[in-house]
């Protein structure tokens, strides 16, 4: 049992510990994380099942995200912007996006679908027309990652920074949210820009995470406890210590 206790067995006794420990938290994170994706599904479902209502400056993403709004009135002119670096079917591209002005509510940034880097990018449409379309919020740049310009006159960004597009485009509009467009009315005519797709809703893999992170703490703590049997088993049977005993 001594030999147990040798400054290498500490060491490796708080090792297997400290992993063991480390995937117990691990598992339990992946397990706060299903649940937060289970509200967020059950958000979504809620906002998207409740009728269709105009888009107004009242709504606000952080509660409101999903649901779904309309829009009646035309593109501003010359208020087109790519938010490039996307991709869609495996494809990559861009999303345009243009400003809304609606007859009664304000202007609003809409997001008119996808387009591959392929295919020619032309001016969101002039004429009068009504837009269907889910609420999203503005994106900011986190830790990391390529910083937009608010400079008037920069028509591509990284990501939909609400407050920048603003700024560049010198034009007042909602900076609460984005519109996603679902549809348009009249439908358009020309195969792109395709509208960006509704997300999976579903609970991802934190579930079947969180059961292999168990799983493997359970295989580390019992390899551990195995063989430490083992080496009580051997010092029991050595026999230099049975001579000593006698």
């Amino acid at each position: 049992m001594r030999r147990l206790f040798t400054p290498r067995w500490i060491l490796v006794h708080l090792l297997i510990g400290g992993l063991a420990t480390l995937m117990v938290f691990l598992g339990i994170w992946q397990l706060h994380r299903l649940d937060d994706r289970r509200a967020r599904n059950a958000e979504i479902e809620l906002n998207t099942t409740q009728e269709i209502v105009n888009a107004t400056q009242d709504l606000r993403a952080t509660t409101d995200e999903w649901r779904r709004v309309k829009l009646t009135g035309r593109y501003v002119a010359n208020s087109d912007i790519s938010v490039i670096n996307r991709s869609q079917d495996g494809v990559a591209g861009d999303n345009v996006s243009a400003v809304f002005e609606t007859e009664n509510n304000g202007s609003f940034l809409v997001n008119r679908g996808f387009i591959p880097l392929s295919a020619n990018k032309q001016p969101a449409p002039q004429e009068p027309l009504s837009l269907v379309g889910f609420v999203r919020p503005t994106q900011t740049r986190r830790n990391v990652g390529a910083i937009d310009s608010s400079t008037k006159g920069t028509t591509e960004f990284q990501r939909y920074d609400l407050e920048r597009i603003k700024s560049a485009l010198g034009l007042d509009m909602s900076t609460s949210y984005y519109v996603q467009l679902i549809k348009e009315s009249p439908s358009p005519s020309t195969q792109w820009p395709s509208p960006v797709p509704f997300p999976t809703v579903d609970e991802g893999p934190h579930f079947s995470y969180a059961m292999q992170w168990f799983f493997f703490s359970f295989v580390a703590v019992a390899g551990w406890a195995v063989v430490i049997t083992r080496k009580v088993r051997e010092g029991s049977s050595d026999p230099a210590l049975e001579q000593t005993s006698a």
